[in-house]
């Protein structure tokens, strides 16, 4: 057996596996018997039946398998001892025609899709931006806003609002108008405007006061939504989803949002009970730290979107074995029985950018000499579960309760995966910076966002 290679250009190969009948002959013959022995032949005691009878039974399919594990160790031990980087996997090429049961010599070929030499290296004559997001007063102000209404509390109010929670009756009307005969009545159900989809529906919730009746359509309000109107309605969920009746409401109680105080109390409900602020200029400029710390991952991911940018351009035009990944995609859609095997040029270009970068920072990772260690995990771990708590408006959790989050994030499989990710990432951009020069800008967050409308044009 010989294993060659032949160059086609930078990125495409062919592997040739030549084999004689003198190879395998030994190997075909040998499980040939002992599948006599483990399934014989009618008529036959476990391996006493005639080889040329065995060989008529079980040598195509015999042969097939020994000669496919053959030629692949040998296709395989060739790419590993010959340090050949491969995209993909070794496609079958069209010249390769063989009969394995008559022919004594055979040329499997293969075409290969290489991975193309990449000379980069970092050094601080590359400069790549990292953008501060400027807090103004008035984000200061929103959030401040924000929490006192969360922390607030519920009092008896006169006239509602869109905030309000409203408690009441409720009688099914027929198409007349009238109170429906049968019809669902409910007591003392709860409601509120904010959370309706209609604003023509969620309009009639406001500037109402007790006693006040009026008319209102469920599934209108609520778009449809049959675990709300479960809820509302106290009824089946098959029956709420086509229950698409007037009702008429009757208010019997406003409940609305009362600030919370600028207190100390309300001080260690946002910052945390060990907070020692004590006053209004001390708390607003620790909530401007909050949201400073709050932007950093904003941040760090335009760092990433910019160095992904700059790092690819500054590697030069990574040629690619085009047609050979197409080819190898189709065959992988036609493998998983997809109905939509073709790849388009826009899909194509699509991958050819991201394989560029993936190979660009396997380059690089392996120049730095990155490695991820449990440790890099756990705070990866850390740093995602502080920041779904945030999303909740938990800006400074205790540290027990964000390790608490963690580790139930690492019991699921997606956000395990999605964890190391951030790690391997995490450690990669940090090696990054530290071998680049960073240009620090603060930008307004408007300036920010436009930042990724400039990328999509």
């Amino acid at each position: 057996m010989n294993v060659s290679l032949e160059q086609i250009d930078a990125v495409n190969a062919v592997v040739t596996v030549d084999i004689k009948r003198e190879d395998f002959a030994a190997d075909v013959a040998k499980e040939v018997a002992q599948m006599g022995v483990r399934h014989p032949l009618k008529g036959f005691r476990p391996g006493k039946a005639p080889k040329s009878l065995l060989m008529k039974f079980y040598g195509p399919s015999v042969t097939a398998d020994v000669v496919d594990r053959m030629v692949g160790k040998a296709l395989y031990d060739h790419i590993r001892e010959n340090n050949l980087h491969v995209l993909g996997e070794p496609l079958p090429n069209e010249d390769t025609k063989v009969d394995i049961m008559n022919d004594e010599e055979m040329a499997f070929k293969f075409d290969l899709g290489l991975a193309p030499a990449i000379e980069l290296k970092l050094n601080k004559r590359i400069n790549v931006p990292y953008y501060n997001i400027e807090v103004t007063d008035q984000m200061v102000d929103d959030a401040i806003a924000h929490d006192r209404k969360r922390l607030g509390t519920l009092v008896d109010g006169e006239v509602s609002d869109k905030e309000s929670m409203l408690r009441g009756s409720m009688i099914e009307l027929d198409e007349q108008g009238n109170d429906k005969e049968d019809g669902i009545k409910v007591e003392r159900t709860v409601i509120s405007a904010r959370y309706m989809n209609d604003e023509d529906e969620a309009a009639k919730f406001v500037g109402v006061k007790v006693g006040d009746t009026f008319v209102f359509n469920p599934y209108k309000a609520y778009d449809g939504n049959a675990a709300e109107l479960q809820g509302l309605l106290n009824i089946d969920r098959n029956e709420a989803a086509e229950m698409k009746s007037d009702f008429r409401v009757t208010i019997e109680e406003i409940k609305v949002n009362q600030e919370a105080e600028m207190n100390e109390e309300f001080f260690k409900g946002v910052l945390g009970t060990e907070t020692e602020v004590k006053d209004e200029a001390a708390f607003r400029e620790a909530v401007r730290e909050m949201i400073q710390r709050a932007n950093v991952p904003e941040s760090n991911y335009r760092f990433t979107v910019d160095a992904q940018r700059i790092l690819t351009d500054k590697a030069g035009d990574l040629q690619l074995p085009e047609e050979f990944l197409k080819r190898f995609l189709k065959l992988r859609r036609e493998q998983d029985e997809k109905e939509n095997t073709e790849v388009s040029d826009e899909e194509a270009q699509s991958m050819f950018k991201q394989l560029r970068w993936q190979l660009v920072k396997d380059h690089l990772a392996q120049e730095l000499g990155i490695k991820v260690e449990k440790e890099d995990i756990d705070t990866a771990a850390f740093i995602f579960a502080q920041q779904q708590l945030s999303q909740y408006g938990i800006y400074n959790a205790p540290e027990d309760l964000v390790r608490q989050q963690a580790e139930r994030y690492m019991q699921d499989d997606r956000a395990r995966e999605a964890i190391q990710e951030h790690a391997i990432d995490n450690k990669f951009y940090a090696a990054v910076k530290e071998a680049v020069k960073v240009n620090e800008k603060t930008i307004s967050v408007e300036d920010f966002r436009k930042l990724y409308e400039k990328d999509e044009k």
